[in-house]
């Protein structure tokens, strides 16, 4: 696989996620966030920058929609990490996050078809 890979400019976007193609059969999910303060990120001057980060989940053709339910359950975590929610609402929620995200990739995988 090609874990030396650059992950900024590749993939398929979907919210705050992206999978990134390693090889012909195999991708990686990243997600974009602050980078934080470590000895590489101050080596290569990217400490405090938003930028893609590899989360080290593979998938492929055919757990894509793993990669999806892990983001999903992901973002639904950091919208309800400073709120409370109803356990209904939450669900209804993770519905709707991965039913965009399943759409998003969806559509990118097609060719950006509607």
């Amino acid at each position: 696989m090609a874990k030396n890979r650059d992950v900024q400019g590749v993939g398929i976007v979907f919210g705050d996620f992206k999978l990134v193609p390693l090889d012909d059969r195999n991708w990686e999910l990243c997600h974009r966030h602050e980078t934080a303060d470590t000895r590489t990120a101050r080596d290569s001057g990217t400490v405090g920058k938003v930028r893609w980060h590899r989360l080290g989940r593979y998938y492929q053709h055919n757990t894509i929609h793993l990669a999806i339910q892990y983001a999903a359950g992901r973002a639904l975590k950091d919208k309800a990490y400073g709120e409370q929610m109803e356990l209904m609402d939450a669900l209804h929620e993770y519905e709707t996050i991965t039913s965009a995200f399943a759409a998003e990739v969806s559509r990118a995988l097609e060719g950006g078809k509607e």
